[in-house]
């Protein structure tokens, strides 16, 4: 075990965390789903409240494996944990990382279009034009064709958008970092 690791993590969480986060991109995905594709009964309530209770184990996360990172990259064994941990492990933590945030905005804005219907949102959203909207949003390119309407949905874009600008100053951090990494030589 390197260095770096964080001890205080028992083995049983490193198992079941990602069983959890699992379970909660299922549950939302069948939320998300209620009524186009999933018909709304017990079962599909049922997932869906629990995903949705779920979902902050999954910002959790996020926030964990971001914290981790900068502190490898960053923290005091810097050179070390550059030097153990390939680059394609780091580039990987951070795509899905960026990736279960962009889903977990996608299928909010679904739940908040559902609520508040058509003032909510400029249009109808699905789950696909949801994911669309969020990955447009935190990559902060906006298009205009969706936008926000309610003050619940502007505030969420606005979360969403400081996110993704600080998670792109993140990711960039990353590559110089790579950059400035000395070679054996």
């Amino acid at each position: 075990m390197s260095s770096f690791t964080v001890r205080w993590v028992p083995r049983w969480l490193r198992v079941i965390g990602p069983v959890i986060i699992t379970y909660c991109v299922f549950g939302l995905l069948v939320e998300a789903g209620v009524p186009r594709f999933f018909p709304e009964n017990a079962f599909t309530t049922y997932v869906g409240d629990a995903a949705k209770a779920g979902v902050f184990a999954i910002w959790f996360y996020l926030i964990w494996r971001i914290v981790r990172t900068l502190q490898g990259l960053y923290g005091a064994h810097s050179a070390r944990y550059l030097e153990l941990t390939p680059i394609w492990k780091i580039l990987l933590d951070v795509t899905i990382a960026f990736v279960l945030a962009a889903f977990c905005f996608a299928v909010l804005y679904v739940y908040i279009a559902r609520v508040q219907g058509p003032a909510a949102f400029s249009g109808d959203l699905t789950l696909g034009e949801a994911l669309y909207f969020s990955i447009v949003t935190m990559t902060t390119t906006g298009y205009g064709d969706i936008s926000p309407k309610s003050g619940l949905a502007k505030f969420l874009v606005s979360v969403q958008i400081l996110f993704g600008f600080l998670y792109n100053v993140l990711f960039f951090s990353i590559f110089a970092s790579f950059a400035g990494r000395k070679r054996p030589g």
